[in-house]
């Protein structure tokens, strides 16, 4: 007969300290149980059962009293829920972190992620990060003295790269002007750029006119792509924890399917079928732009319509989070309201009231050593 571990389970325990940090797509995939694929929520026969793999597979939980849930076994009552994932054909920026996200990039060279600063600077800064028991408005003082410093300065230290400013443009759009000049002395880089078009303009005299505009796109998989890159000494420079996060993870490359138990179907009594959930029926909006993308991707179709789809599903995974978007185009604008995490968390109705402000702050906040 096997001897079973010892386990202390009465103990008092006293809390030190809570980290607030972001899941990395890896340890998403480790705390979800399955991963959603199917954009259909029931099975097409008679017994409107959940399809399995789809956004209500009872192996997320149940939100049925004569149900059981087909993981742990438990009924509604005693079933805490599983969580799913699903994978993004796409990477898409975080709507929560799209401030801190130029941030960073304000902060870094965008040809090879190093962070705009001199040794002696690294060293400098690294030597006040390394106090014990830096306030919090020391370490937000000390992030814009580092922000303003890598600002500054236009040519990387370490690949001699020119950079321009990084601006926030329209809907979750992010520009490097890294073209445009006002100095009377222009740099080789920016001439370069500029006689590249000289055959352009020679068909087309209106192209002249429109150089001083072009601009480079930082989209989310330029972005992903750089955050990847930045070196790991640099992270503390940009005051992020990485125990907490990386850079890298402020990117959607993965999202989390919630437990059924947050968001129940309801049987309706008045005509046949059930009312989902607003976060069932966002999910499967996403799930089947994914497949939208990887059919016109599979089947070569023309790029514009595939930066189209990519900028819906951006749009769908923002309104996922947070659903009193502002800016939206009316192409692209939702016919009907709905709630997103956001208000769920801060809405009178919600788990509790949380401050709109603070709750900015937290998204802002919740990577950093703050």
């Amino acid at each position: 007969m096997v001897k079973e571990q010892f386990r202390e389970t009465d103990v008092a325990k006293k809390i030190s300290h809570i980290c607030f940090g972001m899941k990395s797509a890896e340890q998403m995939r480790q705390q979800a149980h399955i991963q959603v694929v199917s954009k259909n929520l029931y099975s097409q026969d008679t017994s409107h059962t959940p399809l399995p793999y789809g956004v209500l597979d009872h192996r997320m939980g149940t939100s049925e009293k004569d149900r059981p849930c087909e993981t742990c076994g438990k009924n509604l009552a005693d079933c805490l829920g599983h969580y799913g994932y699903l994978d993004l054909e796409m990477p898409c920026f975080h709507v929560g972190y799209f401030k801190a996200i130029i941030g960073i990039l304000q902060m870094i060279c965008k040809t090879c992620s190093h962070i705009m600063l001199t040794k002696e600077e690294k060293l400098q800064f690294m030597d006040v990060l390394k106090r014990p028991g830096l306030a919090y408005l020391q370490k937000r003082g000390l992030k814009k003295k580092i922000s303003d410093k890598c600002r500054k300065r236009t040519m990387c230290l370490n690949c001699s790269t020119l950079n321009g400013p990084v601006k926030k443009c329209g809907l979750l759009k992010i520009l490097h002007e890294k073209y445009k000049t006002t100095k009377k002395v222009v740099d080789s880089v920016v001439s370069d750029f500029l006689n590249s078009f000289d055959i352009a303009i020679e068909h087309n005299k209106e192209v002249e006119g429109l150089l001083n505009r072009a601009q480079e796109n930082l989209s989310p998989l330029v972005v992903l792509n750089l955050f990847r890159r930045i070196p790991a000494e640099d992270i503390p420079l940009l005051l992020m924890n990485p125990e907490a996060g990386k850079p890298a993870d402020l990117i959607l490359t993965r999202l989390l399917v919630p437990p059924l138990c947050i968001r129940p179907s309801v049987i309706s009594d008045l005509k046949s079928g059930t009312n989902e959930d607003d976060l069932t029926m966002k999910l499967t909006e996403i799930i089947f732009l994914n497949d939208v993308i990887k059919k016109h991707r599979m089947s070569g179709a023309k790029t514009q319509m595939i930066m189209e789809d990519w900028d819906f599903l951006q749009l769908q995974c923002a309104l996922y989070i947070n659903s009193e978007l502002s800016g939206i185009p009316l192409n692209m604008a939702p016919k009907k309201w709905t709630r997103g995490f956001v208000q769920r968390l801060k809405g009178k109705q919600g788990v509790a009231h949380i401050d709109s402000d603070i709750y900015s702050n937290y998204l802002i906040d919740t990577c950093c050593l703050f």
